[in-house]
């Protein structure tokens, strides 16, 4: 949130997921995975605040 994001929730669905791009990225440095979850949350997030705001 200081970076100007919105704050994500982690679906429990997304579960694992989440955990397949956190070893990715703990085993390999390989952030790609994990940039794509929270990047898809992001994007979900402020379609939102769109809904809202329109």
């Amino acid at each position: 949130m200081k970076t100007g994001l919105p704050p994500i929730d982690i679906k429990f669905t997304d579960r694992l997921s989440y955990y397949d791009a956190f070893d990715e990225f703990h085993v390999k440095h390989n952030l790609l995975a994990i940039q794509k979850l929270f990047a898809g949350y992001v994007i979900e997030r402020l379609d939102e605040y769109l809904v809202i705001l329109d």
